[in-house]
């Protein structure tokens, strides 16, 4: 591996984003003492970021550091055996199977060899990849279902972004988005800027068929899974918050929202607010 790898981690369940935090592993060389990165009060540890589409996470190393060359590194990833424990668990909570910890080891080559970072679609691509959902007799148009509209900036701004879903409003509370709600999902925002993992949106095109299938003649991208969840999978997130149909609900629809299409979705979100900045 190069000595500026990223470490990523897949699993076969949607995760509880709380949970894909730095604190759900250990990352050393030698034993367990020896973390990776060292411990500093002056340099930040590795960043994780959950990629909804994939179901995995990436640890990526602070700017600036390397891991050692010609070195053995270990991950470890311990089982939560209680509500309190540290650990990667399921939306619904479901924690890793098992009951000892999960150890991955890989050895460090003699330098770096980073990748480039995905572009960030524009306000005006991402608003184009929703297209099909702008239809008028679903969120665009005079009157837009659930009062949603993705029919320009503005509808955007005013119905969607940081606005919470009505279909997840079920807890004590409407009208107020929130960020890690007791119950996963409990009135999650359709657009959480920053945050893919935690936007209505993302998880209403995933229950889907579509974002699974590659266009014609396109081909996965490296590092990639391009592979559905299994089925019981998407059912379990049906049952525990989805509601109603998957998006876009309009058969002639579904061809918008391919996996490069959502891949794009995810990316502008995960980057923030574009729209707010009139990009």
């Amino acid at each position: 591996m190069p000595t500026d790898v990223s470490v990523t981690l897949s699993f076969n369940r949607f995760l509880r984003p709380d949970t894909a935090i730095r604190q759900s592993i250990a990352f050393y060389t030698g034993n367990s003492a020896n973390a990776a990165p060292p411990i500093s009060s002056t340099r930040p540890e590795v960043t994780p970021q959950y990629d909804l589409m994939e179901r995995s996470v990436r640890f990526v190393l602070p700017p600036g550091f390397t891991l050692e060359p010609h070195a053995l590194y270990t991950v470890e990833l311990s089982i939560a055996d209680n509500d309190e424990a540290f650990g990667f668990r399921a939306f619904d909570g479901v924690p890793l199977a098992g009951e000892t910890s999960v150890r991955i080891s890989f050895f460090t080559g003699s330098g770096p060899s980073a990748p480039a970072a995905p572009a960030v679609p524009s306000c005006a691509d991402f608003l184009d990849r929703l297209s099909g959902c702008a239809a008028p007799s679903c969120h665009g148009g005079g009157a837009p279902a659930l009062g949603l509209s993705f029919e320009g900036v503005d509808g955007l701004r005013a119905t969607a972004i940081g606005q919470p879903a009505h279909e997840t409003e079920t807890g004590d509370t409407t009208g107020i988005a929130e960020q890690n709600p007791e119950r996963f999902g409990v009135n999650m925002p359709i657009i959480d800027p920053g945050r893919p993992d935690n936007s209505y949106l993302m998880y209403k095109l995933l229950v889907g068929t579509a974002p699974y299938e590659l266009a014609p003649g396109e081909a996965c991208p490296p590092g990639e899974r391009c592979e559905a969840p299994d089925p019981a999978e998407l059912d379990r997130l049906r049952s525990w918050f989805v509601r109603g149909e998957p998006m876009p609900y309009l058969g002639e629809a579904e061809q918008f929202v391919r996996h490069d299409d959502l891949r794009a979705i995810q990316t502008f979100i995960a980057e923030g607010d574009a729209c707010a900045n009139g990009q």
